[in-house]
């Protein structure tokens, strides 16, 4: 049962509870044009509307379940009011609201770059198994193999992760009629993936052009290899520049703003709070964490992890 992050209730059932949004699902479809892209390379089967709708709904269904939750917590605590014209609002309505509000657009733009977050991590999951794949290929061709079945072998294990589950629908296509050329290039059409939507156009132009498989696949298996070779050095270049950013981040701003702050606090008449080191030492964890999430970002897909 397909279920998409933050949705309260499955794909099939969202469908249905979000037809009354149809008009803003339209309108959000309109808004965002790459989504349909996003829902294709995602394998996320609906209509691109009918995601829109969804969202809508989310946002509404969210928007509405922790603005009353936290209107009721506050109204137990918060006492003041604002007067707004003629009306006196109480302050934990409107706090409630914003609360609301702001955790319902959150869920909102979580789904939104859900189907491209599913692409980029098929895209790294194929990648880092191609090179074996194509390697395994090569080698049963050699062995007198056919292409059909050296793409059966390699679509009947799990051992390559989602490239497997790719070409599983070729052989699927291959095994109901459809020529070995045609099944191939409807891969490439639909795959996300660069790499291997590169080496299925070569092994279809090389079969019609009547030119062995086992060459075509030989060229393509060097030219990722290179590919491989050049990322990995750009990485590692990358690398010198990410550990100096390191350095700055964790060691010398909070040594100097720590020593800044003690200095600043030797004063007479002005007092540093110890919250202010606390909060310090809550944005040095998140700016921790995001350094990490930038360095993993930046790891190329070749290399798998």
């Amino acid at each position: 049962m397909e279920m998409i992050p933050f949705a309260p209730m499955p794909i099939s059932a969202m469908k249905k509870v979000s037809e009354p949004f149809e008009g803003l699902g339209y309108r959000i479809s309109k808004m965002f044009p790459g989504l349909e892209r996003d829902l294709f390379t995602a394998r996320i089967r609906i209509s691109v509307e009918e995601y829109g709708s969804i969202m809508a709904f989310s946002f509404f269904f969210y928007f509405i379940i922790f603005g009353s939750i936290m209107t009721f917590i506050l109204g137990k605590f918060v006492t003041s009011s604002s007067k707004l014209g003629l009306v006196t609002i109480p302050h934990y309505i409107l706090i409630g609201v914003l609360v609301g509000f702001v955790l319902g657009f959150l869920v909102f733009i979580q789904m939104y770059a859900y189907p491209g977050i599913k692409t980029k991590k098929r895209v790294r999951d194929i990648e880092k198994n191609i090179v074996f794949a194509l390697r395994t290929i090569l080698v049963q061709i050699r062995s007198r193999v056919s292409l059909f079945d050296s793409l059966y072998m390699i679509s009947s294990t799990k051992r390559y992760g989602q490239l497997s589950a790719e070409l599983k629908e070729a052989v699927d296509n291959i095994s109901a009629g459809v020529s070995e050329e045609v099944a191939l290039e409807e891969l490439a059409v639909k795959n996300p993936s660069p790499y291997l939507r590169k080496v299925l156009w070569q092994i279809v132009n090389g079969m019609r052009a009547g030119a062995d498989v086992s060459d075509v696949l030989n060229e393509s298996v060097a030219t990722i290899t290179r590919e491989q070779q050049i990322e990995i050095e750009k990485y590692g270049n990358s690398l010198k520049v990410l550990s100096l950013v390191y350095l700055m981040i964790g060691v010398i701003i909070p040594a100097l703003g720590v020593t800044f702050l003690i200095v600043i606090g030797s004063f007479p008449k002005i007092q540093i709070s110890e919250m202010l080191f606390w909060a310090m030492l809550g944005a040095l964890v998140i700016a921790e964490f995001m350094f990490v999430g930038l360095m993993k970002s930046k790891r190329p897909n070749l290399m798998g992890g």
